[in-house]
């Protein structure tokens, strides 16, 4: 089925989120990591555009989009480590 936008992780943070912003810049960014490690790899970035709804997993989805920078290896190191210092991922919260 087609959407009628590109789906997207939100950088900003929900009003709910009382960690501080770059936790959750951790857990967006690396969200869907595991695209960077196929053949043919994709790339993330950051853009802007206009919302046009909601995707099956409610992510937002985006049309006129913009490329604002791409993500680099610097900044997708910090938030690998940031991400496994305070979220523990694949172990135990106990």
């Amino acid at each position: 089925m087609p959407l009628p936008g590109l789906s997207v992780n939100r950088l900003d943070p929900p009003r709910w989120w009382t960690r501080p912003l770059p936790d959750w810049l951790a857990r967006q960014i690396c969200q869907y990591l595991h695209l960077t490690e196929r053949p043919h790899s994709h790339r993330g970035w950051n853009l802007t555009g206009t919302m046009m709804g909601r995707g099956p997993d409610d992510e937002p989805l985006l049309s006129d989009v913009e490329p604002v920078a791409w993500l680099g290896e610097p900044l997708i190191t910090a938030a690998q480590a940031r991400y496994e210092e305070w979220f523990r991922p694949g172990r135990s919260q106990a």
